[in-house]
């Protein structure tokens, strides 16, 4: 698809259209609702990951609970900051 101008147009960027908040709750489950319609034997898959995560769910709490953390270590992520150190 091109501009008037005769420019290309970049197409739609789906990673540029926000989905959050209580918009984005339905939008995800509008999704899982048209895939399991759409294709049935997908209902097995979603209900083995569900039982899956809360298994994973169960077993960090139950470590969590026997490993109490004694100190809680800052961690700062830098994204975007670039260093003028390094030599790209």
């Amino acid at each position: 698809m091109r501009y008037r101008d005769g420019s290309w147009h970049p197409g739609i960027t789906i990673h540029k259209m926000p989905v959050v908040g209580i918009g984005g709750l339905i939008f995800a489950v509008g999704v899982v609702v048209i895939a399991l319609h759409g294709l049935p034997l997908l209902k097995w898959f979603l209900a083995g990951a569900a039982i899956l995560a809360i298994g994973v769910v169960g077993v960090l709490r139950l470590f969590r609970k026997l490993h109490p953390q004694t100190e809680v270590e800052e961690v700062q992520l830098n994204v975007g900051r670039r260093d003028d150190n390094c030599n790209r």
